[in-house]
């Protein structure tokens, strides 16, 4: 993947943008292809970067989720932690002023070890020029309200159960053109283990003044 961190917590993406089609409704109520992940390759709709992958080890429904790992080391020298964050995103058209909400579950089959290493989901917003405007990964707070930690699964979080995350509404600053759909695993903890968080369920929605709810 050509984008590169730009703030640690925001998780602020950039890199080009190509315009996508807006996806009609599937029957659960999603913009998302293969929100449930029971598809590989192509036919997914998803693109990967990092240690991520479909899986079939588990699964919230179906038979198979994404799973987005990582492996972080400490060092002896600066910056001492060498991490990875990995994940998978989708990309849909969208219009300044349109109101995102991205919900969906996440698990851990074992407690994650160190900080930080936490799996989110997200959505970002990207202009013409692939210039990231923003990302929003809160559950509440204002449109700007950035990374509230009941949006991330984390070494806090029990051992294999499925929690639900929930970006919370974003609104499309101005300028947009495309938004991002992540899930995202983040390690920089220097646990020096092998771990990461599977996600499964997704649900992305545009918000109409009458109604606030994905589902």
């Amino acid at each position: 993947m050509n984008r590169g961190i730009i703030a640690f917590c925001t998780m602020l993406f950039a890199g080009p943008v190509a315009l996508a089609p807006v996806i009609a409704l599937s029957e659960e109520g999603t913009l998302l292809s293969d929100a449930g992940f029971e598809l590989e390759g192509d036919e997914s709709g998803w693109r990967i970067f990092e240690i991520g992958k479909v899986s079939g080890d588990h699964a919230r429904s179906g038979s198979r989720s994404m799973f987005n790992g990582a492996f972080s080391r400490t060092v002896p020298h600066p910056p001492y932690f060498v991490g990875t964050v990995s994940g998978s995103y989708q990309e849909l058209a969208a219009e300044p002023g349109s109101r995102w909400r991205l919900t969906g579950y996440a698990m851990t089959p074992r407690a994650l070890k160190g900080t930080p290493a936490f799996g989110i989901v997200q959505v970002s917003f990207f202009d013409a020029d692939g210039n990231d405007l923003g990302a929003v990964e809160t559950q509440g707070g204002d449109d700007s309200t950035k990374a509230k930690t009941s949006n991330e699964i984390t070494s806090r979080a029990p051992a294999g159960e499925w929690i639900r995350l929930d970006t919370g509404i974003a609104t499309a600053p101005e300028g947009t053109v495309v938004v991002h759909a992540f899930t995202l695993y983040v390690d920089y903890s220097g646990s020096n283990t092998s771990q990461g968080v599977y996600f499964d369920d997704l649900v992305l929605c545009v918000v109409t003044d009458d109604d606030e709810a994905c589902e």
